[in-house]
């Protein structure tokens, strides 16, 4: 993928939540109720994606508010009884793939692509995959680094496995979702989208770019490389990380009681890429994606 940076791009910032269910699979309240919810909330884009059916999202959209087409679907997982768990955003009402989908993942994906969408790999952790059961899937956008329903089986972090996409040569952006099905899960894990405008295509264009950035709390103000610092600024947070590959990276910690609100260091010289991970004092995270070296 060629990532853009979307602290360096020109818009404004959009919160969305990308995986999400309704009473057209196993959520819980209707897809006109959650669009309420989610638009009560603050947020600016929501994507509806049941297991294996789209919804008609004419007329759930709002003032400021976008809601789009989607699905989660389940292929065959080489080397696991548990499927994969794959979200599609931006397909059309009624998009389906007959018989095509128990059998080839990366058929499927290519499917999708076809019809106008994306695909991200959703929670990987929660499904006990390892790195070798998704690493060959091919055109990928993305794959999820938290989701709240997860953490009701304590498992709502997969930011190992991204690092192995990463550390592979596999530059992915990553998502933080709620994967809501009612109740509990909301409102605990979003992207903000970097877009011009508020439309379709601009969300489909964040998406293929990795212009956004995820959260479940702290926002981040700032990120980039400049002559070979990496710098980053973000609200008040205890701990600031730059990640690169394998064991490099750097951290700086806010003394007892007190925060942080900017990092910077110099870039090492066999790091590959650096992305900042930021902390608050209630535990709470946000990711950037990656910026190649």
């Amino acid at each position: 993928m060629n990532l853009r940076n979307p602290f360096t791009r020109p818009g404004r910032w959009y919160k969305a939540n990308l995986h999400t269910h309704t009473t057209t699979s196993d959520g819980l309240q209707n897809p006109s109720e959650v669009a309420e919810a989610y638009h009560k909330a603050g947020y600016h884009v929501l994507a509806l994606t049941d297991h294996h059916k789209t919804n008609d999202v004419r007329g759930l959209s709002g003032k400021n508010f976008l809601v789009i087409s989607g699905l989660e679907y389940h292929p065959h997982c080489n080397g696991s009884r548990e499927p994969h768990h794959l979200v599609a955003i931006g397909v059309p009402y009624g998009f389906g793939f007959d018989r095509l989908e128990p059998a080839d993942a990366n058929a499927c994906i290519a499917a999708v692509k076809a019809g106008g969408g994306v695909t991200f790999l959703a929670h990987p952790l929660w499904c006990g995959h390892r790195y070798d059961m998704y690493s060959y899937l091919r055109d990928l956008v993305g794959v999820e680094v938290y989701n709240s329903t997860c953490g009701r089986r304590g498992r709502p972090d997969s930011e190992a496995d991204w690092c192995h996409l990463l550390d592979a040569g596999r530059i992915l952006p990553a998502l933080a979702v709620d994967d809501s099905h009612g109740g509990d899960d909301r409102f605990d894990g979003w992207v903000w989208l970097r877009m011009g405008s508020l439309t379709l295509r601009s969300v489909m264009s964040a998406l293929l770019s990795g212009c956004y950035y995820s959260s479940t709390g702290p926002k981040i103000h700032d990120f980039r490389v400049r002559r070979g610092v990496a710098e980053v600024s973000c609200s008040p947070v205890r701990c600031i990380y730059f990640s690169a590959h394998s064991c490099f990276g750097e951290r700086r910690q806010a003394e007892p009681g007190r925060s942080i609100r900017k990092f910077s260091a110099p870039v090492g010289e066999k790091w590959r890429y650096v992305r900042a991970i930021v902390v608050d004092h209630a535990g709470k995270k946000a990711w950037t994606n990656p910026i190649i070296l």
